[in-house]
C-alpha cells in the first residue's frame, strides 16, 4: 500500500524512558508508527544511530524488540525493513482486538468499581470534542485505551492489548494521511463513547464496558476497512 509524503506526529509515550535500549525503542517506535520511516524502508544502524543520538546496542536491541512486534522485519543479506502495511493486517489486528478489548473493559469495571475516574482520563475525555485535527484524536484514543488496559489489571493482557493498539494506530496513520473530512468527524463522535465506557467502568457495570468496548473496536475497524 502506497502512502503520501504527508507526515504525521503522534506522541505515543507521557512518562520517562529508562534505559538506554528503552529510549531507543520508544524513539524508533514513534518514527515508524508515525510512518516518517515508511514501510518498506530499509534502515541502517548507523543512521538510526544519527537519528536518535543513541548508540548501536540499544538501536540494535530496540530492532530486535520491534521485529518481535512485527514492526520491522529483518531480510537476510539486505538487512532490518519497516514492514509493509495491507488490508490483510486490519481484519487479522481487530479479530485479536475487539474481544481482548471487550475483556479489558469488563475486568475494568470490576476491579474499578466504586473509584473515581483517573483525572488524566476526564481531562483526555474533555478533549476529544475540541481536538483539531485527526491525529490529535487518534493519541487520544491511544491514551484512553492504554488506561483501560492498565485499569484491568491483568499484565498479560495489557501487554497484549497495547501492541495490537500501536499496530492499529500505525494503521490509523496511513488513513489519517487520505482521511476525507467527514470520517474525522465521525472518528471524533464515536470516540465520546469513551463517557459510557468509563461511566461503566466506574460503576461496575461489566456487561456495558465490555459491549461498548466491542463496539468501539468494531468501528475502528470498520472506518480502516473502508478507506485502506
Amino acid at each position: 500500500m502506497a502512502v503520501t509524503s504527508e507526515k504525521s506526529t503522534l506522541l505515543l509515550f507521557d512518562e520517562p524512558a529508562g534505559s538506554l535500549a528503552e529510549q531507543a525503542y520508544r524513539a524508533l517506535l514513534e518514527e515508524i508508527v508515525s510512518l516518517r520511516l515508511a514501510p518498506g524502508e530499509v534502515l541502517v544502524e548507523e543512521a538510526l544511530c544519527d537519528l536518535t543520538s543513541l548508540g548501536r546496542t540499544p538501536i540494535h536491541e530496540a530492532l530486535q524488540r520491534l521485529a518481535q512486534q512485527r514492526l520491522v522485519v529483518v531480510i537476510p543479506r539486505r538487512g532490518v525493513m519497516v514492514s509493509e502495511i495491507n488490508i490483510t493486517d486490519v481484519r487479522e489486528i481487530f479479530q485479536v482486538r475487539e474481544p481482548l478489548e471487550g475483556v479489558a473493559a469488563s475486568l475494568a469495571a470490576e476491579r474499578w468499581s466504586g473509584r473515581e475516574t483517573p483525572p488524566e482520563v476526564t481531562a483526555d475525555i474533555a478533549a476529544i470534542e475540541s481536538a483539531s485535527d485527526f491525529f490529535s484524536l487518534v493519541a487520544i484514543d491511544h491514551r484512553l485505551h492504554h488506561s483501560i488496559h492498565r485499569m484491568a489489571g491483568n499484565s498479560y493482557l495489557s501487554t497484549t492489548l497495547d501492541w495490537h493498539l500501536t499496530l492499529s494506530i500505525r494503521l490509523a496513520t496511513a488513513l489519517g494521511q487520505r482521511l476525507p473530512r467527514q470520517p474525522v468527524a465521525e472518528l471524533a463522535e464515536t470516540m465520546l463513547d469513551f463517557r459510557e465506557q468509563f461511566a461503566a467502568i466506574a460503576a461496575g457495570d461489566r456487561p456495558t464496558a465490555e459491549a461498548v468496548a466491542r463496539r468501539h473496536a468494531g468501528f475502528s475497524e470498520g472506518l480502516l476497512r473502508r478507506v485502506l
